[in-house]
């Protein structure tokens, strides 16, 4: 019988694929008596972060292709479902239960990477392997991590800034030498906001070096006011227009880590709105819907079904008692200095002229949705 519970509040060889292969595939095979519970497992507990406008992805995207994934593999499953609504003390409450009720793997997208250890630590001493998913957890004992590229995410973004500006008066933001540039990220205590800021820095600091675009905020990539907790949309609204009123308006552009955040960044612009450059991440329809109506540049897509169809595959191999070397494709996650076997995946840029080729072939919504109340300007 298959049973779904929903909570919201030996081998001795490693297989030579590519040479990083080795190195990850032999740290899994020393991981497999540490995680005995596996093998067999029918009990699979899922935690996700957060629910709300912050990110609506979670319960909406992830959560379906996760749990349904999961049935379809293996039969008579028990899935014990959690989201944590951005709160670690109750995500540890849930990792908690999960385990006292059975569940022999875990798949958890932390709240904080960093406390979000102590889950891993309690799996392992009961023989249940973590699979971290989408947030990198920050513990030597995470069985697999499965991701985006991150730092890519930034670079996509910063990519498009220096298109944009290259464009000067031909582009849509009449970019000029000089121009103001902000940027928001999201909650410190995830670890992608990091690789995010190493993309953004990476591609643009020649530019802020030489001045040909100038940094006004933050002070630097530590500067702790520009991390948005729980990646806070309101929060993110109200430095961007805080910062507006101390420049009296002079911004060009901001970077903004992902949708929700620039969705309510967009609403508090007034007159400014389409006026200036805005990015964002999420691939969701409140931010298809302002690129279509110029007032945000470009969206970063991270296929929600394929992240969770690898991790589905992860949680059979591990299920079946298979071997997860193949599923490797990176050897640069490290916790500890030790490397965490991991499968990044590539996120995808998406401009206007992107939208029914990614967004709306993919189905996360429909063409009609999009054009609602838009028709006149939709593609």
């Amino acid at each position: 019988m298959l049973a779904v519970f929903r909570q919201n509040n030996n081998l001795n060889y490693c297989v030579l694929l590519f040479f990083f292969a080795i190195i990850a595939g032999c740290t899994i095979l020393s991981q497999e008596s540490d995680f005995n519970q596996a093998k067999g497992c029918n009990d699979i507990g899922i935690l996700l972060p957060a629910t709300g406008a912050e990110s609506v992805r979670w319960e909406q995207y992830d959560r379906h292709h996760l749990e349904s994934g999961i049935i379809r593999k293996i039969p008579g499953v028990t899935i014990r479902y959690f989201n944590a609504n951005s709160n670690h003390d109750i995500q540890e409450k849930q990792a908690d239960l999960a385990l006292k009720k059975g569940s022999c793997i875990l798949i958890i997208a932390p709240v904080d990477s960093k406390k979000a250890s102590t889950f891993v630590q309690k799996a392992k001493q009961k023989g249940v392997p973590v699979i971290s998913y989408d947030r990198f957890i920050d513990d030597k004992d995470v069985f697999f991590y499965i991701g985006f590229d991150n730092k890519k995410v930034g670079e996509l973004q910063a990519e498009y800034v220096i298109n944009e500006f290259n464009k000067k008066e031909q582009g849509i933001y009449n970019l000029k030498e000089g121009s103001n540039l902000v940027m928001i990220n999201g909650a410190k205590t995830d670890p992608n906001t990091k690789a995010i800021q190493e993309g953004w820095f990476e591609k643009l600091n020649s530019h802020f070096d030489d001045k040909t675009l100038n940094l006004v905020f933050p002070n630097g990539k530590d500067d702790p006011e520009y991390f948005m907790d729980n990646w806070d949309g309101e929060l993110a609204a109200k430095k961007v227009e805080e910062l507006l009123r101390e420049r009296q308006g002079d911004i060009q552009i901001i970077l903004v880590g992902n949708d929700a955040m620039a969705n309510e960044v967009i609403k508090i612009l007034g007159d400014k709105t389409g006026k200036i450059l805005i990015t964002g991440q999420d691939g969701s329809l409140g931010s298809a819907i302002n690129i279509v109506k110029n007032y945000q540049g470009i969206t970063i897509y991270k296929p929600i079904e394929d992240i969770a169809a690898k991790t589905v595959e992860t949680v059979v191999a591990l299920s079946n008692g298979y071997d997860t070397n193949s599923l490797i494709n990176n050897t640069d996650i490290k916790s500890q200095v030790k490397t965490i076997p991991a499968h990044l995946l590539v996120p995808i840029a998406v401009t206007k002229d992107d939208i029914e080729k990614t967004l709306i072939e993919d189905d996360l919504f429909t063409k009609e949705k999009l054009c609602k109340g838009i028709q006149g300007i939709c593609p």
